[in-house]
């Protein structure tokens, strides 16, 4: 991942309601925040890069004095499905983007509720960047609902469908 994919990355996030993104790339993971509307910070400030890998620099190429250094970045979330009411899981979205129900315009979408899923079966794509990144079930289950529209956008982690654990 380059510096201008990483820039790219920033200017989606400042110009978003989103407020968190984390994206991985060639063993290489970078996580992008935002102060939430509570910890609101004075125009200007910066939005905070933070990446395992070596450490990225401003565009002088120089440390910034004085700057906040923010607090150590959480573990992601396990890769299980997290439990939903009544018995079901979700299917998570792996990063920020655009929820597409089918593979191309006017296609018919990957599933539909009631529909029964294989573990690892393609559910939807999530697109991010101009790249369509297929998503998959977790687990085999009946697809119970679907949680979001078509089209709409998607933060990391939103769960996107609940499914009936089979």
């Amino acid at each position: 991942m380059d510096l201008g994919t990483i820039r790219e990355l920033v200017r989606m996030l400042e110009t978003s309601d989103v407020t968190e993104m984390e994206v991985e790339e060639d063993n290489l993971r970078v996580r992008l925040s935002k102060a939430r509307p509570a910890e609101q910070m004075p125009a200007g400030m910066p939005v905070y890069v933070s990446q395992s890998g070596p450490a990225l620099l401003p565009e002088g190429g120089a440390p910034v004095a004085d700057t906040p250094v923010p607090a150590p970045l959480q573990e992601a979330p396990a890769e299980s499905p997290a439990p939903v009411d009544d018995g079901l899981v979700t299917v998570n979205s792996p990063m920020v983007g655009t929820f597409y129900t089918s593979p191309a315009p006017g296609e018919p979408p990957f599933v539909l509720p009631g529909a029964t899923v294989e573990a690892e079966q393609t559910v939807c794509i999530v697109e991010a960047m101009k790249i369509m990144n297929e998503v998959a079930a977790k687990q085999a289950g009946v697809i119970e609902r679907v949680l979001v529209e078509n089209g709409e956008a998607v933060e990391f982690d939103q769960p996107l469908f609940a499914v009936r654990p089979l």
